[in-house]
């Protein structure tokens, strides 16, 4: 337990105010000798263990001091692989590699704790809106702005953070925990606020800083869990992020009826909070470059030798400006408009994720206005979404188990993964045909429920199915690639809601008020089936022809 609470960001901070004092690493204890792979000789440049920081800060003043022709920067350029701090052996228990199954579990379920607890905020408050719209005398469509600007402003998230989080200083817990402590802290204005303009302004806000989850989550999964089985781990973290979106409906309608719209907000700050709370002190950093700068720094107090550092340390030192904005902002944008898989793929999840909040106006529709349903039992109405996911995520651990890693092993290419595909993707236009046309009074309400969860089946199957093919076919640009997938699909999200109302009622009639709108949305969605059968066929001669992919 001290060893994650020492990696916490509240553990390192305690250790930099004391000044190294409290919560010790095993390289600070009395004894302890650098290994003579590091640097030079140990008999003459190895200095003895002071159990005092300062003492260590003012040694490597010393150092400097008597090098006079030596600076930090001709390091970076002029340095001895030897004085590359790496790991202690291939045992080290601060490579994240080595950690505990217990302790990888607890890093997964903190993760999608996390995930979850940002997310839920995003429809929360649409169950509401009707007591906004009354509140602030406005219409629909501008209750539903402040939805529309969080979804966008967390899919323009990742474009900082996704790069913030790569960078050896910062690592993934300066970007987690702050973010998330900005989240909760918004939530009182969010719950206070006196107008419409001022409603959508602090929920921009508040969308951006719950981005990192979005950002980075997967990255973290993938810091702790071997490539094998990355696929199992990731299937489990869209659970939670689909759970988010979903839940959240429920938890605001439940406010809602009972304490007025506001309460969702206040209900919203509780979960985050405890999510801040746990996290702050039970989520070691797990970023290799991370740990390992965290470790040189310690040498270099420790010896007094300024010339320790990282290979990630001097990657970052010799990037320019221009380069890291290429990276952050230009490159992913570049790979979704020139690779044609890249953006037909990202088309396709971006169809999904808008069809998911379009729902938001779609079920009141249906359950409020046809079953009449009050708005605790619409909320309970979006558990069929919950089913639908928990049995994808199985479905595809277990297809990937039994049927895609023996033959990737084997060396077939990444586009066998599209198999799975041609059995979800078709299961999209038919529940949206299902929903649509049940959603009537002679009809009971829970064949469009069913409909909803056979949506999210087939759905976050073909999600995974995209995420897995973008990893295996882009692994060099993979921040990059799944920036641009995120801003892609947050953008279609975010506008959806703004007009689905009105392409279901103009569509509708009074007997079935959602029909021709979910056919004209599975219409599109049995085009976007071509895609994986496509990419199953051509996707090793694109991948071929690209200078992205592998």
């Amino acid at each position: 337990m001290l060893d994650i609470i020492r990696a916490s960001f509240g553990g390192e901070i305690i250790h930099l105010l004391s000044g190294g004092r409290l919560l010790k690493y095993p390289d600070q204890q009395p004894g302890f000798i650098v290994p003579s792979t590091f640097g030079a000789p140990v008999a003459d440049d190895v200095v003895p263990l002071s159990n005092d920081a300062e003492a260590g800060l003012k040694l490597a003043d010393e150092k400097l001091d008597s090098e006079s022709d030596y600076s930090s920067s001709s390091a970076a350029s002029t340095l001895s692989p030897s004085y590359v701090v790496d790991w202690y052996g291939p045992d080290d228990p601060e490579n994240p590699r080595n950690w505990s199954d217990m302790k990888k579990l607890l890093i997964l379920v903190e993760i999608c704790f996390l995930t979850f607890s940002v997310y839920i905020g995003s429809a929360m408050y649409t169950p509401g809106i009707e007591q906004i719209m009354e509140e602030f005398h406005v219409g629909s469509v501008v209750a539903l702005l402040p939805l529309a600007v969080y979804v966008a402003a967390y899919g323009i998230g990742p474009m900082i953070f996704a790069p913030l989080s790569e960078a050896p200083l910062i690592g993934r817990n300066w970007v987690y925990i702050p973010s998330l402590l900005l989240f909760v802290v918004l939530q009182i204005p969010t719950a206070l606020v006196k107008n419409i303009g001022g409603f959508i302004a602090v929920r921009a806000i508040t969308g951006f800083v719950s981005s990192p989850p979005l950002a980075n989550g997967g990255a973290s999964i993938g810091d702790v869990v071997s490539m094998n089985n990355l696929s199992y781990g990731l299937a489990l973290w869209s659970v939670a992020a689909v759970l988010g979106p979903v839940m959240g409906p429920f938890l605001g309608s439940v406010f809602a009826q009972i304490k007025g719209w506001r309460w969702t907000f206040w209900s919203l700050s509780w979960i985050s909070g405890l999510a801040f709370v746990v996290l702050l002190f039970f989520l070691p950093e797990t970023s290799e470059a991370t740990i390992l700068q965290r470790r040189a720094r310690r040498l270099r107090i420790l010896t007094g030798d300024i010339r320790y550092t990282t290979k990630a340390e001097q990657e970052y030192a010799n990037l320019t400006v221009r380069e890291v904005a290429y990276e952050s902002f230009i490159r992913p944008f570049v790979i979704t408009f020139t690779e044609p898989g890249v953006f037909f793929l990202n088309s396709y999840t971006a169809l999904i994720y808008a069809v998911m909040y379009s729902w938001f106006e779609a079920f009141p529709l249906v359950f409020v206005g046809i079953h009449h349903f009050n708005l605790i039992q619409t909320g309970l109405s979006y558990f069929g979404i919950i089913i639908g996911a928990t049995v994808a995520a199985i479905a595809f651990c277990s297809a990937m188990y039994f049927y895609v890693a023996p033959r990737l092993q084997k060396g077939a290419p990444p586009e066998t993964i599209f198999r799975i595909a041609l059995f979800a993707a078709p299961i999209l236009p038919l529940s949206l045909l299902m929903f649509g046309w049940s959603s009537t009074a002679s009809v009971h309400w829970i064949v469009p429920i069913i409909a909803s969860g056979l949506f999210l089946l087939g759905g976050y199957t073909v999600f995974q199915v995209v995420f897995n093919y973008l990893g295996m076919s882009y692994p060099r640009f993979l921040a990059s690639v799944f920036a641009g997938n995120d801003l892609f699909r947050s953008g279609f999200a975010s506008a959806f809601p703004l007009f689905a109302k009105a392409m279901f009622v103009n569509l509708g009639g009074e007997r079935f008020p959602v029909a021709w709108g979910s056919t004209l949305l599975a219409g599109i969605a049995l085009l976007m089936v071509l895609i994986p059968v496509a990419l199953l066929i051509l996707g090793h001669r694109l991948r071929s022809g690209s200078k992205y992919a592998n």
